[in-house]
């Protein structure tokens, strides 16, 4: 992942930034399942689909100031939130050209939106997929995993994100 491509999804974020590093990592999951170019190496964490590649490029830009983080003290514990400062926003607005990235715009807004747990279990999904391509096995292995029942709404909207996903990097 670049720095560029990161400015991208939080400036499509917009005010209130993008909420917590669980949702980060999944929004750039099922963004580079779709075919957005990423090129982000992942492994499956006990959160679903981690990469420390995405980890490693905002915590770079957060140490150069490119990148704000908020640190919230939850009851659970920390939440952070990632909103792009005004220099960022003048750097990004003169480097747009081409921009291969423009074609997720629509879906990276729609993924930002969702529940993080109907991320989590879908981003789960997909990667289960990835492996198995079979949709059948992949929710039985991604709700095993996540230890949620498989006829569940949450699961049966989980696989319905996974394949409106995966079927956008298919056409």
């Amino acid at each position: 992942m670049k720095r560029l491509q990161l400015a991208t999804l939080l400036d499509w974020a917009g005010e209130p930034g993008l909420q917590g590093r669980k949702r980060l990592q999944k929004v750039v999951y099922l963004l580079q399942r779709a075919g957005c170019p990423f090129d982000c190496q992942y492994v499956l964490h006990h959160y679903g689909p981690y990469s420390r590649d995405v980890a490693d490029v905002c915590d770079e830009m957060v140490a150069a100031d490119l990148v704000e983080e908020q640190r919230d003290l939850t009851s659970v514990g920390a939440q952070y939130t990632y909103r792009l400062p005004a220099c960022t926003q003048g750097l990004l607005s003169s480097a747009r050209g081409e921009d291969a990235l423009a074609q997720f715009k629509t879906l990276a807004e729609e993924l930002i939106a969702k529940d993080i747990w109907q991320l989590e279990l879908g981003a789960t999904v997909a990667l289960f997929y990835e492996r198995e391509e079979d949709w059948d096995a992949a929710l039985q292995k991604a709700c095993e995993f996540k230890s949620v029942g498989a006829g569940d709404l949450a699961s049966e909207e989980a696989l319905e994100l996974a394949k409106k996903v995966v079927s956008r990097a298919l056409s």
